[in-house]
């Protein structure tokens, strides 16, 4: 499944990058896309902690803030990841546009 996943991603930044004319900024989709992770990141943390609230604050300490901290900090290191596998795909378009337009 996480094979599937990564070519697929791949494939959407192959099309990405051909599809937009010109060399694309690696660096700026690399932030934006960390910025997204954190963002959705902190998100769910937060929706962790509230679910954990309704049966009481110990449960929502033990379960919802460490869990939720902890499911943070795992989903941001994923969205780093996905990202990184979009611009090697957006590369690799790159590189496709640059052959076939000559």
């Amino acid at each position: 499944m996480e094979f599937s996943l990564t070519i697929i991603i791949i494939l959407i930044g192959i099309f990405y990058g051909f599809s937009r004319k010109g060399k694309e900024d690696y660096f700026h989709i690399l932030l934006k896309g960390l910025k997204i992770g954190l963002v959705l990141g902190l998100i769910l943390g937060l929706v962790s902690f509230l679910i954990g609230l309704s049966g009481g604050i110990g449960s929502a300490i033990a379960g919802g803030l460490i869990g939720g901290f902890t499911g943070s900090i795992v989903f941001i290191v994923i969205m780093g990841i996905v990202t990184v596998e979009f611009i090697i795909g957006v590369l690799v378009g790159d590189i496709i546009e640059k052959v076939l337009r000559k």
